[in-house]
C-alpha cells in the first residue's frame, strides 16, 4: 500500500512539474513577443525622429582618444618610452610663464 501511494505521489509530482514547465514556457514566449514588438516600435521611432542634437566632441577628449588609439595600435615598440622634454620657463616672481 505504501509503495502505491509513493508511486502515485511521484507520478502526480511529475505531471504537475511538466504542466508548470509548459505554463512557464508559454508565459516566456508571450513576454518575449511583447518585448520584441516594443523594441521594434522604439527603434522605428528612433529612426523616424533621429537622435536629436548631439553634443560635439570635446577637443581634450578627442586628444586623449587619439593617444589611446596610438598606444593600442602598436605604433611604438613595446618597452620603449618616448620622453618629451618641455622647457619650463619662469618669470622674475617665480611663476611659470
Amino acid at each position: 500500500m505504501l509503495d502505491e501511494a509513493t508511486l502515485l505521489i511521484v507520478a502526480l509530482n511529475l505531471l504537475f512539474s511538466v504542466w508548470m514547465m509548459r505554463v512557464l514556457a508559454l508565459q516566456i514566449n508571450s513576454t518575449v513577443g511583447k518585448l520584441d514588438h516594443m523594441l521594434a516600435e522604439a527603434i522605428s521611432k528612433l529612426i523616424e525622429r533621429g537622435l536629436g542634437e548631439i553634443e560635439p566632441i570635446n577637443p581634450i577628449q578627442q586628444a586623449i582618444a587619439s593617444m589611446i588609439q596610438n598606444n593600442l595600435s602598436g605604433q611604438r615598440s613595446p618597452g620603449s618610452s618616448e620622453v618629451i622634454e618641455v622647457p619650463l620657463t619662469r618669470d622674475s616672481s617665480g611663476k611659470f610663464s
